[in-house]
C-alpha cells in the first residue's frame, strides 16, 4: 500500500484555490534536504497527501511543509507560481549536490512574488563556492545553511569563501547530525536511555582502522595502532565488496563493535592536526555514532568542533586529558601505554555515566524546535 492509498481518508484535502496567506517551506521529497527540513520541528502533523505533495502542518509555528513529488523542475515552478499567486509566502530549500542547478538558475533569472530560496549543506563534505553549487552567481540566494566551511576556489581552497563572511551564511556544525541520523536509519533506534549493557567489556580501546594512505588519520592511527590496549577491526575484501553493494548498512555494525571494549577511539574524516588547522571544519557520522553508544569515546576531531559540541553538552573522553589540542591526543596515547587494568577500569567508571547521557543529548537536539532557523525561513527574525 503506497502512502497515498494509506492516507486518502485524511480530513484535510489540499485545494490550492482555498490555500491563501500561509507560510510554506517547500522542497522535493527526493532531495536529501528533507533530512534537515523534517527535523525543523517535531510538532508537525500529516496534513494532506496527494500525487503532487506530502504536506505537514506545524500548529506551533503556523507553518506548512510541502514535500513535492514532482520530478520535472518545470512542474515545480508551475506549482510554486500557483502557491505564490494565492498570496502564500514560500521558501524553497535545496541541497541536492548532484542536480538542482536548473531550478536555481530559474530563480536567479526570474522574480517570483512572495518567494525566497535557500541552500542547505548538512552533509559533512568539503565544499567550495563554485561546486557543487556555484554560489558566486546566486545573488538572490536568501540563506546558505551550512554544517561546514565553504572554501574559496580562487584561493585554492586555503581560505573561506566570501559568502561565509556575509549575513546569508548560517553556520552550525550540528546540522550534519540531522542528516546522518535519518540518512543511516538511526532514527529507528528507540529513544531514551540505553538498554545496551555489556558487563564483560575488554580492558581495551576499540578502533576501526580503515584509512587512506598518507592521510592525517593514518598518522594518528599509526601513533597508537601497535599499543597492546588497542583492539582493531580491519577493513577487508568482504567489507570492500559490501561497501559498494550496500553502503548504508555497513554502518550498523558500530552498535555492536562500539560496546565491546571499555573505550572507543573514533577518527573523524577531518581529524585533529598538530599544525594549525587549514582544513574545512565539519563532522560526519563518525561522531554521531559515538553519541549513540554508552561507551566512553575519544573522538579525534577538529578543535573548533570539539569545543562547540562540548559547550552544547556532549561528553568526550578527550576531556580527561586537559586542554584539547594535539598534545591532548599524545597524553591519551601515553595513558593507554602506561596504565594498568585497574587504572583503565577507574577511567571507564568515571566516564561511563556521563557518556550514557550523550544519546539523550543527541535526541534532545534532533527533536528540538529549530526556532532561529524557522524565524529566518519565515521572515520573522
Amino acid at each position: 500500500m503506497d502512502i497515498f492509498e494509506k492516507h486518502k481518508d485524511l480530513d484535510n484535502v489540499f485545494n490550492i484555490e482555498n490555500f491563501k496567506y500561509k507560510n510554506i517551506i517547500y522542497c522535493q521529497q527526493t532531495d536529501i534536504v528533507i533530512h534537515w527540513v523534517h527535523h525543523l520541528t517535531s510538532d508537525k502533523k500529516l496534513y494532506s497527501v496527494s500525487d503532487k505533495h506530502i504536506i505537514y502542518y506545524s500548529e506551533k509555528f503556523d507553518l506548512y511543509f510541502f514535500y513535492s513529488t514532482f520530478e520535472d523542475y518545470n512542474d515545480i515552478i508551475i506549482n510554486l507560481k500557483e502557491l505564490t499567486k494565492q498570496e502564500n509566502y514560500v521558501h524553497f530549500l535545496v541541497c541536492d549536490f548532484r542536480g538542482g542547478n536548473e531550478i536555481l538558475n530559474y530563480f536567479e533569472e526570474n522574480d517570483l512574488h512572495n518567494f525566497d530560496f535557500s541552500i542547505v549543506n548538512h552533509m559533512g563534505e568539503v565544499i567550495f563556492d563554485t561546486k557543487p553549487k556555484n554560489l558566486i552567481y546566486l545573488n538572490k540566494l536568501k540563506y546558505y545553511f551550512s554544517c561546514s566551511d565553504v572554501l574559496s576556489i580562487k584561493k585554492f581552497g586555503s581560505e573561506i569563501a566570501e559568502i561565509q563572511k556575509t549575513n546569508k551564511f548560517i553556520l552550525d556544525y550540528k546540522y550534519s547530525l540531522l542528516y546522518f541520523y535519518s540518512k543511516l536509519g538511526l532514527n529507528n533506534i528507540k529513544t531514551g536511555e540505553h538498554i545496551i549493557n555489556n558487563e564483560n567489556r575488554l580492558n581495551k580501546v576499540f578502533l576501526y582502522t580503515k584509512v587512506k594512505s598518507g592521510s592525517q588519520r593514518e598518522i594518528l592511527i599509526n601513533m597508537i595502532k601497535n599499543n597492546s590496549r588497542i583492539k582493531t577491526k580491519e577493513f577487508d575484501t568482504e567489507d570492500w565488496f559490501w561497501n559498494y553493494a550496500n553502503y548504508n548498512n555497513n554502518h550498523i555494525s558500530f552498535l555492536i563493535d562500539y560496546n565491546i571494549c571499555k573505550f572507543n577511539l573514533v577518527m573523524e574524516t577531518q581529524p585533529l592536526t598538530k599544525e594549525k588547522n587549514n582544513l574545512s571544519r565539519f563532522m560526519t557520522e563518525k561522531t554521531l555514532k559515538s553519541f549513540l553508544v554508552p561507551t566512553p569515546s575519544y573522538v579525534a576531531l577538529q578543535e573548533e568542533i570539539y569545543r562547540d559540541l562540548s559547550n552544547y553538552g556532549f561528553h568526550f573522553l578527550n576531556k580527561e586529558f586537559g586542554d584539547y589540542d594535539f598534545s591532548n591526543y599524545e597524553r591519551f596515547c601515553n595513558f593507554l601505554l602506561n596504565s594498568n587494568d585497574k587504572e583503565i577500569d577507574e577511567m571507564f567508571v568515571k566516564n561511563y555515566s556521563y557518556s550514557k547521557l550523550n544519546k539523550l543529548k543527541l535526541e534532545e537536539y534532533i527533536y528540538s524546535d529549530k526556532v532561529e532557523e524557522i524565524k529566518l525561513l519565515t521572515n520573522k527574525q
